[in-house]
């Protein structure tokens, strides 16, 4: 980890959604003629705060709903915070989902040119990665193939390698491992942490325990869309494996 300013700084960071806002054209009518309308709102974040320094690699846990989606959508740039203040240091590389910025009537190959483009990346440059990019995921023979007759762990391969080899000071992934053979997990595994040797920071998320325990050194718990815990990593796990061991018990659920 550096000395110098963290690349993610988050200062009670807020994102609202309003639920309802679009209805049915007969809803809308009867709302306007009743002078009023059913408008609630959603802290899918909430008052968040928290840094993350270069060659970190951080992990995120949390429930479905928790608000980890939004908050990498936040990092990401996607979409910006209700309030509050977040600063990005460097280039984001956002994985969020298998086959995310992808389109399935492109071939493999044309698919990585886009990606490389949304990015900011010239053609020349993109062009440069693209034999190590195919290596890397290993799907020579299907790159000129419209990827949407690549099965889930193919698109989980050519993402990852994407990632791998296109620069970013800050890369993002979130769940991509899921679909993936043990073989490539465990080689993506060690490029992230030959990632965070160099310097670069990486976010993980997973509902694998055992992945995020292996990787990451620091850990943040989300819940609701509130900070639970932030800290070492096995601390952090512990603390939010015994949380859901006794949830599943209260519910009468065996959690074996």
């Amino acid at each position: 980890m550096s000395s110098e300013a963290p690349v993610i700084e988050a200062h009670e960071v807020t994102k609202v959604y309003r639920l309802g806002e679009h209805q049915s054209l007969q809803r809308t009518f009867a709302a306007l003629r009743g002078g009023r309308r059913q408008i609630h709102e959603l802290r899918a974040v909430d008052e968040l705060s928290f840094s993350i320094a270069a060659g970190e690699c951080f992990g995120i846990v949390g429930a479905n709903g928790s608000g980890k989606s939004t908050l990498l959508q936040l990092i990401s740039q996607i979409t910006l915070p209700t309030s509050g203040h977040l600063v990005i240091r460097g280039r984001v590389l956002p994985l969020l989902a298998v086959g995310s910025g992808f389109h399935g009537e492109l071939t493999g190959r044309e698919n990585v040119i886009l990606f490389g483009t949304v990015l900011g990346l010239p053609r020349r440059a993109i062009l440069e990665h693209m034999d190590a990019i195919v290596e890397y995921a290993d799907l020579a023979e299907y790159m000129d193939t419209p990827m949407k007759r690549y099965s889930s762990g193919m698109e989980a391969r050519l993402s990852f390698a994407v990632a791998m080899r296109f620069p970013a000071a800050i890369s993002i992934f979130d769940e991509v491992l899921a679909v993936t053979d043990d073989e490539f997990t465990n080689r993506c595994l060690s490029s992230l942490e030959g990632f965070t040797a160099e310097g670069r920071t990486v976010i993980f998320v997973s509902h694998d325990a055992s992945l995020v325990r292996r990787l990451c050194t620091r850990t943040m718990w989300l819940a609701h869309g509130r900070l639970i815990a932030i800290g070492d990593t096995a601390e952090v796990m512990d603390a939010y494996a015994a949380a859901h061991a006794t949830t599943a018990v209260e519910s009468g659920v065996d959690s074996r």
